[in-house]
This record gives C-alpha cells, sequence and structure tokens, in this order.
C-alpha cells in the first residue's frame, strides 16, 4: 500500500474518516448572510434596471425620499404579513429571508413604476403617518 494512504484494514479510525463530508454544511449563520446578499443582489439590479440609474441603491432608513420620491418607484408584493418592512440586517429568521428570496427570484416581489395619482396617494398616506406620528 502506498506511503500516506491508510490501510482501513488495520486502522479502525481510517474506516470513519470516509464518512465526513468533504465540504461541510452551512451553519445557519452563513446561510442566513448568503440570503440577504441574494436578496439585495436582486433588489439592487431590478432597481437599477427600472430607473436606469446605474448607481441605484436601497436605502431602508430613507427609502421614501430616496428611492419612492427619486424614482416614483414602489416595491410591490412585500409580505408586510409575514415580513415586516424593514432592513434586510433586521431580519433574524431565515425562513423570512427565504420567502422573501423566492418572491423576488419568481417576480411577486417587484420595484413597479408609480402613476403620478398613485404617487399622489401613497404621499398623501406618508403625509398622513407623519403627521400622527407612525
Amino acid at each position: 500500500m502506498p506511503r500516506g494512504v491508510p490501510n482501513q484494514d488495520n486502522n479502525p479510525a481510517a474506516a470513519h474518516q470516509t464518512k465526513f463530508r468533504v465540504v461541510p454544511k452551512k451553519s445557519y449563520s452563513e446561510r442566513m448572510s448568503e440570503t440577504r446578499g441574494e436578496i439585495r443582489r436582486i433588489m439592487k439590479e431590478a432597481l437599477r434596471n427600472i430607473t436606469g440609474d446605474e448607481n441605484a441603491a436601497m436605502r431602508w432608513p430613507s427609502y421614501w425620499k430616496d428611492i419612492v420620491v427619486k424614482y416614483r418607484v414602489h416595491i410591490q408584493g412585500w409580505p408586510y404579513d409575514e415580513v415586516p418592512f424593514r432592513n434586510l440586517s433586521d431580519v433574524s429568521n431565515l425562513q423570512k429571508l427565504e420567502l422573501l428570496l423566492k418572491g423576488w427570484q419568481d417576480g411577486t416581489i417587484y420595484f413597479r413604476r408609480l402613476s403620478e395619482d398613485e404617487f399622489n396617494s401613497l404621499s398623501a398616506q406618508q403625509a398622513s403617518y407623519v403627521d400622527t406620528g407612525l
């Protein structure tokens, strides 16, 4: 037998070595990070496509001003009942992130251009939220 190759007949530990995975399963934290990253990539690409601005980027804290007002686009299809609309870093559940990823991938969540009437209606809603402190 060549040197460096364990002899499974003489070495009981060698028999167990073949049971270990070459590529270990990713941790929950790694899967969360990868899923967030993929959602962010898809969102950035979608925003840049609909706006024509190659520098457009999602800005969670200033979404209204920097996305809706500036570009007159809005995210359609967000599952508000299941995932609050907030920075993806604040979503701490992999299943919720996977729900968002699936929506962006299959097109049920997307950026949609707003008509002037839709924008005015949303603006009035936004002003009422500000006035009531929401």
